[in-house]
């Protein structure tokens, strides 16, 4: 199972940038005050703005979650949440040295928390439906593992990027901030890809709850085919 579920490029086209934003999440929250420390900000004002980070997410994701639930509309909210997410790694490059203060990195670190928490249980729900009959445990435990190990090892790239003592300013994190833009800004297009070049994919588990016959519909093909996501599908439907 896990062999099919690798050989979908849909999948694929939802591991790479959830890997990426979980794991450049964990490593830019946890380096927070390395980041923030060179420009003059005490550990308080890092404090606050992680807490800004946590909170808005929670509130965002208890508001998105259910109304995409809803409506069932996943790929478009995914395809709208991630290029928020992208322009926040990069607008997190200037904001600790911007002349409005602590602010401006309190308001990146709001919009970045509320993409990044309302866009996970999006992506998860969405893997869920375009990797079914699989397990929902195989793809979900392949995403999070490998978005915590990128994390970890995201972490000691970014601390190995902090400038020295004869930097402007002294030991900011500038280069490591352009690492964790770079690579979310090449993730961003890979989700935006679903349903292009004559592959679109079928919400499964929905079809399933409603009773459609998925094998008729697909002209009796192939359970492989099937479980490779080669399946018509019209969003909205």
């Amino acid at each position: 199972a896990i062999g099919q579920l690798l050989s979908t490029l849909e999948f694929w086209f939802i591991l790479i940038p959830f890997t990426t934003y979980v794991a450049f999440f964990n490593s830019v929250s946890s380096l927070l005050n390395q980041i923030l420390a060179p420009y003059g900000y005490s550990e308080d004002e890092a404090g606050i703005a992680g807490g800004i980070l946590i909170v808005v997410g929670l509130v965002c994701a208890a508001i998105i979650s259910p109304i995409t639930d809803r409506w069932k509309h996943y790929l478009g909210t995914i395809r709208i949440l991630v290029p928020i997410v992208a322009a926040s790694y990069i607008g997190l490059i200037f904001a600790p040295a911007s002349p409005a203060g602590i602010g401006a990195s309190y308001a990146v670190c709001a919009i970045m928390g509320a993409s990044a928490f309302a866009l996970l249980p999006v992506v998860l729900e969405y893997l869920v439906e375009i990797t079914y009959p699989f397990s929902p445990e195989i793809g979900s435990t392949i995403c999070w593992t490998n978005g915590q190990l990128f994390g970890a090892i995201f972490i000691l790239a970014q601390t190995a990027l902090k400038a020295d003592d004869n930097a402007s300013p002294p030991n900011n994190m500038k280069n490591a901030l352009i690492l964790s833009a770079v690579f979310c800004c090449v993730a961003a297009p890979f989700p935006m890809c679903i349903g292009l070049f004559g592959r679109n994919v079928r919400r499964r588990r929905l079809d399933v709850d409603r009773g459609i016959n998925l094998q008729d519909n697909v002209g009796r093909r192939s359970h492989s085919e099937f479980a490779t996501g080669a399946l018509d599908y019209e969003e909205g439907k």
